[in-house]
């Protein structure tokens, strides 16, 4: 592959001093994440997938990355320079060696503008490179609604499988079912809190307490644990100290569970009192039957071999609905999901998930939602 020189008209001038180091651009290279994309001198958009492995021996500094250049996914080497004309300074245009390179990184380019005809970006020290998701009514897979819902499935099943093991001990069961409650509790910024809380109580003796009697012994642990409750910012609802009366019922509830049969429910109405319940909102009762008690029956049934039980909690998940929806979730999904499918319980899991396995690890570049031409355009 030949590399040629736009038109430049030659002439002396006093270079401006380095102050970074190729290494220091490597390295630079090499800190950026999945799925961070940069425009080229030419305005095209590089989206990294994989930026590689350093070459310890002759020619390019960086081998096998692995990016995305005009919708295509290119795998090969990378170069680095301080100024974008050292690839001619150094010879590269006559080494083979050089002829396979996918991309020039370099930190600026001399006032002579002196490029070659490969994608160049100029990566500056200190700048973090992003990718912002985005989704609006063009770019959307046409089968959204079905990709969600095979996530949310899945979601569902890993909170089925959650109690695989545990099915014989009655006692372990019971510490997990307190302990995902206490941090459903706590969400919002207090999940550990409410898990050291959950984590240090004892059974022998909150087994025989009342509601009330057992409010009171959660607010004396959480005393002597010196548990540090922030309160600042959070709503009165949510706020720790009224939490303690739904966490008291809570492990009331499950301390009092008959494990030998799978019961039946339609609501929370039917395993907590009506102050209890009314005092605390429509959110936490749809989180609580959402994450905990419907995938925990569900998986007992399921132990229990009865399956048209297990088949009538899935269809009740389903049908759940929250009075609100999550915040990010619709930012980032109004144009292309109804109100009341960001309202529904088994949706926003699907969000979830899909936020959990590729969102969050910069992943964009495999984005389930997206049209498969155009995930590169983040």
């Amino acid at each position: 592959m030949e590399y040629l020189i736009p038109n430049i008209s030659f002439r002396n001038y006093v270079s401006e001093s380095v102050i970074h180091y190729e290494s220091d651009l490597v390295k630079d290279w090499f800190s950026l994440l999945p799925g961070a994309s940069i425009f080229t001198t030419d305005s095209n958009e590089i989206t990294i997938i994989n930026t590689g492995k350093r070459n310890r021996h002759e020619g390019p500094d960086i081998e096998h990355a692995l990016l995305i250049i005009n919708r295509k996914v290119v795998k090969g080497p990378v170069e680095c320079h301080v100024n974008a004309s050292d690839w001619f300074k150094h010879g590269h245009q006559n080494n083979l060696a050089y002829k396979k390179v996918i991309l020039h990184v370099v930190r600026k380019i001399n006032k002579e503008n002196i490029i070659p005809s490969i994608p160049t970006i100029i990566l500056k020290p200190g700048i973090q490179y992003f990718s912002e998701c985005y989704i609006n009514n063009s770019n959307h897979s046409s089968d959204l609604i079905k990709t969600i819902q095979y996530y949310s499935h899945n979601r569902w099943l890993d909170k089925i499988n959650g109690y695989n093991g545990y099915h014989y001990n009655h006692n372990q069961l019971i510490n997990i079912l307190i302990n995902k409650s206490f941090r459903i509790l706590g969400a919002g910024g207090k999940e550990e809190q409410f898990s050291t809380l959950a984590k240090n109580i004892y059974f022998d003796k909150s087994h025989y307490l009342q509601s009330v009697e057992c409010e009171k012994y959660l607010r004396e642990t959480s005393s002597l644990l010196n548990i540090k409750w922030v309160k600042r910012g959070i709503r009165p609802a949510q706020q720790p100290q009224n939490r303690m009366k739904l966490a008291s019922e809570l492990l009331y509830l499950f301390d009092n569970l008959d494990l030998d049969k799978v019961q039946s429910f339609s609501s929370l109405d039917t395993l907590f009192s009506k102050e209890c319940l009314n005092s605390h909102g429509k959110g936490i009762k749809t989180e609580l039957l959402g994450n905990i008690f419907i995938p925990f029956f569900a998986a007992r049934a399921l132990y229990f071999n009865m399956i048209k039980d297990y088949q009538n909690y899935f269809k009740l998940w389903k049908g759940l609905k929250l009075p609100y929806s999550y915040q990010k979730f619709k930012n980032r999904y109004q144009n292309n999901l109804q109100e009341n499918q960001l309202k529904s319980f088994s949706i926003l899991q699907g969000l979830i998930a899909i936020d959990n396995d590729l969102c969050r690890k910069k992943s964009y570049h495999l984005c389930p939602i997206k049209d498969k031409k155009d995930v590169n355009n983040n």
